[in-house]
């Protein structure tokens, strides 16, 4: 099964543990900061990886679904989504049904089995995060998709 994980940016957070999870495993990875246009029929699985930043995902990744073309990927693919974040209210949530609605505006069904991990911000917020223990359970759950 061909897995891609497509991120917002080259460094933070989701970028440690996006590095980690395709360094052991086949999944391959995408930046979206560079390049909007990517070759999507070969994927079996594409994960949108982000940050929340203010119960939004970055931009980004919002740019990059705008841009994709339905006819463009598999109809067989499934979407799921992973985010790093701090851990504050349903701010998750809220960046989950984002998602959500910006892709079915697109034709295409994001799966409800989402997964998040914290992720360190400025100061004191999480600081030992992610984590090794972080990034070993998602990497878990890339598997099992």
């Amino acid at each position: 099964m061909k897995k891609l994980i497509v991120y917002s940016k080259e460094s933070g957070n989701t970028h440690k543990v996006c590095s980690y999870v395709s360094g052991n495993s086949d999944t391959d990875l995408k930046v979206v900061g560079k390049t909007t246009k990517y070759d999507l029929p070969y994927y079996d699985v594409i994960i949108l990886a982000s940050g929340v930043y203010m119960n939004h995902v970055h931009a980004n990744i919002l740019t990059w679904i705008n841009s994709i073309e339905k006819n463009t990927i598999d109809s067989n693919t499934k979407f799921y989504l992973f985010l790093t974040w701090f851990g504050r209210g349903n701010s998750d949530k809220s960046a989950f049904d984002e998602v959500k609605q910006l892709l079915k505006a697109k034709g295409i069904e994001l799966e409800d089995n989402y997964m998040k991990c914290f992720g360190k911000g400025m100061g004191m917020i999480r600081i030992s995060h992610p984590n090794e223990e972080d990034c070993k359970n998602v990497l878990l759950w890339t598997n099992k998709l």
